[in-house]
């Protein structure tokens, strides 16, 4: 039983939102050779989504994380596994997005809730 309300946003969000996107974004900014990237870069995306729906800093981003379990589920983590440590966040923005920005993630994100009828747009009048 998960103790995560069905109406939650972050479950609503998992729920309409295909994160594999998110790799084909940023294939060209790792090394095909030399193994996979030492974070899972949907992980940390999905940490970047909690960073800007709930606007906190990469260290408090990390710290809530490892204390909320709402976004634990969200982050598909179990209370024991280590977060990445806040630099890496930083790192991430300014090294792997070298072809898209997170806004564009962040727009891609939101245009799936649209899609299936999580968020909806406002007409402007």
């Amino acid at each position: 039983m998960c103790k995560i309300p069905a109406n939650h946003m972050l479950k609503l969000i998992n729920s309409a939102v295909d994160f594999s996107f998110i790799n084909k974004l940023i294939e060209n900014s790792y090394c095909k050779y030399y193994g996979r990237p030492a974070k899972e870069p949907e992980l940390l995306v999905r940490i970047l989504v909690l960073q800007f729906l709930y606007n906190l800093s990469d260290e408090r981003v990390i710290e809530d994380a490892s204390l909320n379990l709402a976004y634990m589920w969200f982050l598909g983590i179990n209370p024991e596994e280590e977060l990445p440590h806040p630099s890496l966040l930083a790192k991430f923005r300014v090294h792997r997005f070298q072809d898209v920005t997170i806004d564009e993630i962040i727009i891609e994100i939101i245009h799936q809730c649209v899609k299936k009828d999580i968020v909806r747009c406002r007409n402007k009048h």
